[in-house]
């Protein structure tokens, strides 16, 4: 079964490459002038909305599977959630507007979009010092085991 799985997956994938390298040559090829009337640029959008969407959904499915066959780490996944969903509260807490009325309408957006601007770049900087951190530990545990 996973060899079935990951023989199918291969092949997506070099689908999903040859057809981006295809359509990539075509926009290079062409030029500005007839890429405006064209729909080459509307197939490019389309595959990478099929990329995403079944990115969605395997990053999705493949957890949920993960949880059903291996129950006892279901308890692990989950505290792991709770903790990143805890850090993303304590993230939009911690984020503020810091541009005026005039900069808002200036910018074409609203306060709240800037708050969660703020916060996404808190959690991406304490998701990543984590992550830095987690290595550095398991570099350094390595050397003593």
């Amino acid at each position: 079964m996973n060899k079935t799985i990951l023989t199918i997956f291969k092949v997506l994938s070099i689908v999903f490459i040859a057809l981006a390298v295809i359509l990539q040559v075509l926009v290079l090829s062409n030029s500005e002038e007839e890429l405006a009337g064209s729909s080459i640029i509307d197939n490019f959008a389309y595959l990478s909305y099929v990329a995403i969407g079944l990115t969605t959904l395997l990053a999705i499915l493949f957890p949920i599977i993960f949880i059903i066959q291996n129950p006892k780490n279901a308890l692990k996944i989950l505290i792991s959630l709770v903790v990143l969903i805890g850090i993303g509260f304590i993230c939009y807490s911690l984020a503020t507007s810091q541009f005026s009325l005039e900069d808002i309408e200036r910018l074409k957006t609203t306060a709240e979009v800037e708050k969660m601007v703020g916060a996404s770049m808190f959690f991406t900087y304490i998701v990543g010092g984590l992550a830095i951190l987690s290595i550095l530990y398991s570099g350094i545990s390595s050397i003593f085991k």
